[in-house]
């Protein structure tokens, strides 16, 4: 019995989104050292500052330490579970995810990045980015 290329992706995709959402209930990543590239070269927070100790910590039930961390912590937990879900479904009906290459899709992606910047630099001018 071969495996497809389609096939291999599935469990693949699949396997990824288990991992990172195994880590994101197993992990306690307080404490840890700066993994923010900008922050560790240039002293600067990204946008996405504090975004792992925010999913950590949702997905530990944490919440008002998720929110602390990063506003946008509970909602990334929740796409990358919708991921996982779909990641699965694919593999249970085997077929291959794709991703929804829609207008309204990329409207949304393009709203949810425009409201990451402006939340950054609400943070930024508050003090608050970790």
């Amino acid at each position: 019995m071969g495996t497809s290329a389609g096939g291999l992706r599935r469990w693949a995709f699949l396997g990824t989104m288990t991992a990172l959402l195994a880590a994101a209930f197993l992990v306690r990543a307080e404490g840890g050292p700066a993994i923010c590239t900008s922050k560790r070269l240039f002293g600067i927070s990204c946008p996405g500052c504090g975004m792992v100790r925010s999913v950590t910590a949702c997905a530990q039930g944490r919440f008002a330490d998720s929110i602390r961390y990063h506003l946008f912590g509970p909602l990334v937990l929740a796409v990358m579970a919708a991921l996982w879900g779909a990641a699965l479904a694919g593999v249970v009906r085997r077929r291959e995810y794709r991703s929804p290459d829609t207008p309204a899709f990329n409207s949304a992606l393009g709203v949810s990045l425009v409201l990451l910047l402006g939340y950054w630099a609400a943070r930024m001018a508050a003090g608050t980015t970790p």
